[in-house]
Order: C-alpha cells, then sequence, then structure tokens
C-alpha cells in the first residue's frame, strides 16, 4: 500500500526518510487547512494525491504552494504557545546540542 506524509516538519522528514511527503507551511494540528474550511482541505488532500501519483521514488518532498490565510507572522505569533511544554523544557538543552552548528 502507498502512503504519503502531510507534514509541518518536511526538514524531520528529509532527516529520517518518509516515503513521499507533502511539506505544508501551516500551524501545526493543521495539516489540511483551517479546521471547517473544507475546500482548502479538500485542495491540501488533492495536492497529496497528486504527489502519491507522480513521486518516482522513495523520499520525495514536495513542498505545496498552498499558503495558510492570514498574515503569516499573526498566526504564527497566536499559534506559538507563552512557554514551552513540561516535556520539552525537560529536554531542551539536549535539543538544542544535537542540533547542527549554524555556520
Amino acid at each position: 500500500m502507498s502512503t504519503i506524509l502531510v507534514t509541518m516538519m518536511s526538514s524531520w522528514a528529509a532527516r529520517y526518510g518518509v516515503p513521499r511527503a507533502l511539506a505544508v507551511e501551516f500551524p501545526f494540528a493543521h495539516p489540511l487547512g483551517p479546521a471547517g474550511d473544507r475546500e482548502f482541505q479538500l485542495r491540501t488532500i488533492r495536492e497529496a494525491l497528486k504527489v502519491l501519483a507522480r513521486a518516482e521514488g522513495p523520499n520525495t518532498i514536495v513542498h505545496s504552494e498552498e499558503r495558510w490565510p492570514g498574515d503569516e507572522k499573526e498566526w504564527r505569533r497566536l499559534w506559538q504557545p507563552a512557554s514551552a511544554s513540561p516535556l520539552i523544557a525537560k529536554y531542551l538543552d539536549q535539543i538544542r546540542a544535537m542540533r547542527p552548528p549554524r555556520p
């Protein structure tokens, strides 16, 4: 059975490998689009199915041209929690240590 991942984390998909992926620039927990926006969600699903049909091999990642409605800075600000979750806070130093150094 062929599979495809719709992800907001294309860097992770590339790093760890996926069968096929559609990368979207949407807030977390909304991989298909805004809640209640059926047409937007259907466009995302159709785009994912096109990637699935056209992918020539494993680890194919296609970046969606679809954009979340509204001002990106504003929706990112509204989505971002004021403080890290307890789990992230506990492991934050380890997470930062795993990141590659910036040039």
